[in-house]
């Protein structure tokens, strides 16, 4: 199941492009504005015409529009690459979990070499393992206590189904009513 889409979650991907896109917009009029009031402050300036001037802020005008359009586009096409490192691996992880609540341990977690989530692929993927071979191991004790109860062997069967899922670790519904 490889990912090949670029906008896996139109709705969080828009969002934080918009949100970039806005942040670099501010950023890029308040340059515009700081480097505009220190060139038109600069020693000289003042001895320059008004013809001069203004054609010398319409070609700072247009230089810095282009310089600063073309810097925009391209660190949003680069965000689109970067999110979808991110958001694709999560979206994976979303139906990874609904998989899992259905009761579908038949999953197997992968990433692609780029992913900014392999850390986290692995620990899903060995609580996967984990408790897939804790529901297999448990299943066969469960197995072995009903042939200990057909075999009439009560002790043998309480035995058994003391170490039925020891390595899950829960808490009583009091104590998390305490906390």
């Amino acid at each position: 199941m490889l990912r090949k889409k670029y906008i896996v979650k139109p709705n969080v991907q828009w969002k934080y492009l918009i949100i970039l896109a806005a942040v670099m917009m501010i950023c890029a009029i308040l340059c515009y504005y700081a480097f505009l009031t220190s060139l038109q402050n600069a020693p000289g300036m003042d001895q320059l015409s008004a013809g001069t001037v203004k054609n010398f802020k319409r070609a700072y005008t247009s230089g810095f529009f282009w310089i600063i359009f073309v810097f925009v586009v391209f660190v949003l096409i680069q965000s689109i690459f970067y999110f979808h490192r991110i958001i694709g691996p999560l979206f994976f992880f979303e139906k990874v979990m609904k998989k899992l609540s259905e009761g579908n341990f038949a999953i197997r977690m992968h990433w692609r070499k780029k992913d900014e989530t392999k850390d986290l692929a692995n620990l899903i993927g060995q609580v996967i393992h984990n408790t897939k071979a804790s529901v297999l191991d448990d299943r066969k004790k469960i197995k072995e206590v009903v042939e200990a109860i057909d075999a009439g062997n009560k002790d043998k069967a309480k035995e058994i189904l003391s170490t039925v899922t020891k390595w899950c670790k829960t808490e009583t519904l009091s104590e998390d009513k305490r906390e």
